[in-house]
């Protein structure tokens, strides 16, 4: 039932059939990498928008192969982030020692207080925009015949007026969520775990649950990087679905080979998303650096994407402003050896990686049957 639904709101006929060899060593791939490396900002900026939201996919379809995925320009720029983490690390902890957290944290002192009502009235915005659109459930390939649904949207959208009632909207985004889990299906809302973290960060701070409010903010995180977390193992899994997009977006590709464009993509937000959790004032300045890239992607996608990634866009706004928090100062580690931290950060980021492709092509398999 859940699989005849979403085949009712996708064009599987325009659905190309992926090349066996999608992500094995593409011609001039040396020239490719060094490229794209040198572009990293620009090449994230241009591949964040949702796939599923302008072009035709079948969650249900198999995944690439893990021998396939794992071609010799997945390998190399693997490497290259295992350094780069490494690398951040050592700056991270270096930065700590000669220039005391409290001098940054007093840079924000002044826009740390306006980050809930931020995430609040961006949430309002949010909701009053499905509302006029009609038709969709929480992002824009959610779609629902359920015209009550928007009128659903609308008193959430009402209920962020006041930080009394917000916790109205967080309750409503589960009652959305689950809704779309009944149409859609589990595996297909795992893009999407930050509206959950959103709900429970407004419920706890609307009802001023005292036990929960020191670790609000941990929740909205640990959800933020779980959901980029997960989008960077659809660009390897599913990398067929994005060729047609950028066939027709020649330009955003910066004439990196396309293959090569989607593994960097790929590495560019699982780097930054593992360090929204375990970086240190590298936290801010990725957090910084995926806002910028979000908002850049809106240049090339127009409104679909301005609406479908703005609590994105607003949860990173507020991660700049509150920089680490409870989450961060946990999962660090504090070895007093630069480098025997920096190769248990390497190792944990590894750790990272082999976790979500396991969670992935795991739930994928359970659900859909492909692991044959």
């Amino acid at each position: 039932m859940l699989l005849a639904a979403s085949r009712r709101r996708v064009d599987f006929a325009a659905l190309p059939a992926a090349p066996a060899s999608l992500f094995g060593p593409p011609r001039g791939i040396g020239r490719g990498l060094l490229g794209a490396l040198v572009l990293l900002p620009a090449l994230g900026g241009r591949a964040e928008a949702h796939v599923k939201w302008f072009a035709a996919y079948n969650v249900a379809a198999s995944p690439l192969p893990l021998p396939e995925v794992f071609s010799g320009a997945f390998l190399i720029v693997l490497a290259l982030s295992a350094l780069f983490i490494l690398t951040v690390y050592i700056c991270d902890r270096t930065i700590e020692a000669f220039l005391p957290e409290e001098i940054i944290e007093n840079l924000f002192v002044a826009v740390k207080p306006l980050s809930s009502d931020i995430l609040r009235i961006c949430l309002g915005a949010f909701f009053l925009c499905l509302w006029v659109l009609g038709g969709i459930i929480l992002t824009p390939e959610l779609k629902t015949d359920i015209e009550a649904i928007s009128w659903f949207q609308l008193v959430l959208a009402l209920s962020t007026l006041s930080w009394r009632t917000v916790w109205i909207a967080g309750l409503g985004i589960f009652v959305l969520y689950a809704i779309a889990i009944a149409d859609y299906g589990v595996f297909h809302l795992m893009d999407y775990p930050l509206f959950l973290g959103i709900a429970a960060y407004l419920i706890i701070e609307s009802l001023k649950i005292e036990r929960l409010q020191p670790y609000a903010l941990s929740i909205l995180y640990v959800a933020m990087a779980q959901t980029l977390l997960w989008a960077s193992v659809e660009k390897w899994a599913f990398g067929a679905w994005t060729m047609p997009l950028l066939a027709q977006h020649e330009r955003i590709t910066l004439g990196i080979d396309h293959r090569v464009y989607m593994i960097l993509a790929g590495f560019v937000e699982f780097v930054a998303s593992f360090l929204l959790l375990y970086g240190r004032t590298s936290q801010r300045l990725v957090a910084a650096m995926l806002l910028v890239i979000f908002l850049a992607a809106i240049i090339d996608f127009g409104k679909i994407d301005a609406v479908g990634h703005s609590m994105i866009i607003a949860s990173l706004a507020v991660m700049v402003m509150n920089g680490n928090t409870i989450v961060n100062r946990v999962l660090q580690n504090h070895i007093p050896s630069f480098m025997i931290g920096g190769a248990e950060a390497v190792v944990t980021y590894l750790g990272y990686l082999l976790l979500f492709f396991t969670m992935y092509y795991g739930l994928h398999g359970f659900i859909y049957g492909s692991w044959g």
